[in-house]
């Protein structure tokens, strides 16, 4: 029998993340939903190894200076996994770290997918896409807690 739930958005602005203890773990599926829905779509989480760590959190947005391009150039706002770049959902991270595809759930940030990377992003370090280079700057540095649920077949992502 399959468990659905729905994870809301909590804001990108919110306040600083806790600093928990490292915590590496497979997850007993027998205690845990077998499926979640995020950004409207159903994920089998019994196909995804569950690891959490603390992380460096920043933000980017889709400006020059973030991306190097402008609108018009090409691959503005084209993630390196070949998806448009969406405030809410996108976040650039170190592939070799978190690979492409993966769901993350940062706590006091929300549901993010790893889509994109950028050359400052290095080890464990997210940058969560922002709507302004505003937000992106109010949003500062923050060491967070990141649970990342990396698909077992990274074909199917």
């Amino acid at each position: 029998m399959s468990t659905s739930l729905w994870w809301g958005e909590a804001p990108a602005t919110a306040g600083d993340c806790v600093r928990p203890h490292h915590v590496y773990q497979r997850t007993d599926m027998s205690t845990q939903p077998s499926a979640i829905t995020v950004f409207g779509r159903d994920y089998d989480i019994r196909k995804y190894r569950k690891e959490s760590d603390l992380f460096t959190i920043t933000a980017y947005n889709l400006d020059r200076i973030s991306t190097g391009k402008d609108p018009g150039d090409p691959g503005f706002g084209i993630t390196a996994t070949g998806t448009f770049a969406k405030t809410g959902r996108t976040v650039a991270v170190d592939p070799t770290v978190i690979p492409y595809g993966s769901l993350l759930y940062i706590e006091g940030v929300g549901w993010r997918i790893a889509e994109d990377t950028g050359g400052a992003i290095r080890g464990r370090h997210i940058d969560v896409l922002m709507p302004s280079r505003r937000n992106a700057l109010q949003f500062g540095v923050k060491q967070c807690k990141v649970t990342v649920y990396i698909p077992d077949n990274l074909t199917d992502v």
